[in-house]
Formats: structure tokens, C-alpha cells, sequence
């Protein structure tokens, strides 16, 4: 009697595990199908575009960096001598009406002058040489030329750049209405393709900003500005700003209702 009963519960055991694998067999052969929304939104219909705004707006700041650079025999002598030259030039420039604040030491080196000798077709040293760059901003545009005749004048050997851009104020600004603009474009993407599809638009799912490029107006190599010792004085060099560019892109998700 006894070993009947085991012998059923030793067929009853196998056809479990039987049933058990024919289970699990058959449900990875099945396609996953997700029917239930998870904890990033996956399986809700939805559909997403993204939107874009360009503006073009007036700067409102100028950053001009004016260079002193200066050769001697000896190291001490030619930073003696550009720091000489510097102090006329920071002087002038807030005689001028630029606040202190507003002018800074960008670049300073120091280093070997060397040129080359085509006698003895080879590089020379001469002694050193130091090159100093001032980074000076305005908010008066307008005058932007006469503080670089200024520098100039006072013994500044050029300009490395003007850069026309946006205070950090001004960009916050253009920053909202150009996130706001693409951000409404997106929405009309979105609801442009709902309607091609037959579908309505539902609630927000998520939104992003892709993108926000700013770029301003950026000009180099303005050696010509820079007045020869012994030259007559000239008139201010004309320097006008031009509008600056700025771009936003903005992604949205809706669910399709």
C-alpha cells in the first residue's frame, strides 16, 4: 500500500514539473506587450515634438580688451616698462568715465624675444618681451571708439577685440521670452500632428529644455587701431554694434487622448 502511494505522489511530482516548464516555455516564446504604465511614463501613448525660436536683439554691453606689450634686454625692464604704460592706460580710460570695476588684467605673460637673424639664418635672442591684455566693459556703446582712441593714445600698442554681447540681466530676459516662444512652437508641432493623426491632445507629460545658444557679436584683430609713436592724433575709429543672435529649443510630451 505503501508503495502505491508513493508511486502517485511520484507521478503527481513530475507531472507538476512538467506543467511548470510547459509554463515558462510557453510564455518566453509570447511577445511582451507593456499594458500598464510605468514609472517613466512607458506604455502611455503620447506624442512628443520639439519647438525652436530665434531672436535678434540690440546688445546692451561691450567688452573691448586692449593690449600693452613691451621688449628690453632684460625681464625687469620690460615689465617695468609695460606696467609704466599700463597705469597711463587704466588712468585715461577711467578719466574717461570707465568705473574701475569694469577693468581688469586678462592676460599677462613674459617671455623670451626672439627673431630671426637671416645673416646667420638663425633665431636671435634679443632679450624678453611681455605682453598684457586689459579686459574693460561699458554699457555706452556709443563710446566705445573713443575709449579705444583713448587707450591708444595713452600708449596702448593695440586691440585685441570688441565682443558686443548681453548683461547677465538682459539675457535672463531674451532667455524667458525665447524658452517661452519655442516652448509655445512645440506646442503647436504637437498639436498639428494630433489633428493629421485624428487624435486630441491630452496632458502634459514632461517638457525640456533642449537647447538655449546665445552668441555675440564677436570682432578681432584690430592691430590697425593702434597709433605709431610720433603720429598725429586721429579721429576715434567708428565702432558700431550690431544685433545679437539668440536661439532656444524646447521638448514636449503630450498623451494622446
Amino acid at each position: 500500500m505503501k508503495e502505491k502511494t508513493h508511486s502517485f505522489f511520484g507521478i503527481a511530482l513530475l507531472l507538476i514539473v512538467l506543467a511548470t516548464f510547459a509554463l515558462v516555455y510557453t510564455q518566453y516564446q509570447r511577445p511582451i506587450t507593456i499594458t500598464q504604465a510605468g514609472p517613466g511614463g512607458e506604455g502611455i501613448p503620447k506624442i512628443t515634438a520639439s519647438g525652436d525660436a530665434e531672436l535678434s536683439v540690440m546688445p546692451d554691453e561691450a567688452t573691448v580688451r586692449i593690449k600693452v606689450e613691451t621688449k628690453a634686454k632684460t625681464a625687469q625692464e620690460a615689465q617695468d616698462e609695460n606696467s609704466r604704460i599700463m597705469a597711463s592706460v587704466q588712468s585715461a580710460l577711467k578719466r574717461a568715465g570707465i568705473a574701475s570695476k569694469d577693468i581688469e588684467t586678462d592676460r599677462y605673460n613674459l617671455y623670451p624675444w626672439t627673431e630671426w637673424d637671416p645673416d646667420e639664418h638663425r633665431q636671435k635672442e634679443l632679450g624678453f618681451r611681455v605682453y598684457h591684455t586689459l579686459k574693460v566693459k561699458t554699457a555706452d556703446l556709443d563710446k566705445v571708439g573713443d575709449f579705444v582712441q583713448v587707450a591708444v593714445d595713452a600708449g596702448a600698442t593695440g586691440v585685441e577685440s570688441v565682443n558686443f554681447g548681453l548683461s547677465e540681466k538682459q539675457k535672463q530676459e531674451v532667455r524667458k521670452v525665447a524658452l517661452q516662444d519655442a516652448a509655445n512652437n512645440a506646442k503647436i508641432k504637437a498639436q498639428t500632428m494630433a489633428d493629421g493623426l485624428g487624435v486630441g491632445l491630452g496632458e502634459l507629460l514632461a517638457v525640456q529644455e533642449a537647447s538655449f545658444n546665445y552668441g555675440p557679436v564677436f570682432r578681432a584683430d584690430m592691430e590697425s587701431m593702434a597709433m605709431k609713436a610720433g603720429r598725429a592724433p586721429e579721429p576715434a575709429p567708428p565702432i558700431e554694434p550690431e544685433q545679437v543672435r539668440i536661439s532656444a529649443t524646447v521638448s514636449v510630451s503630450y498623451r494622446i487622448k
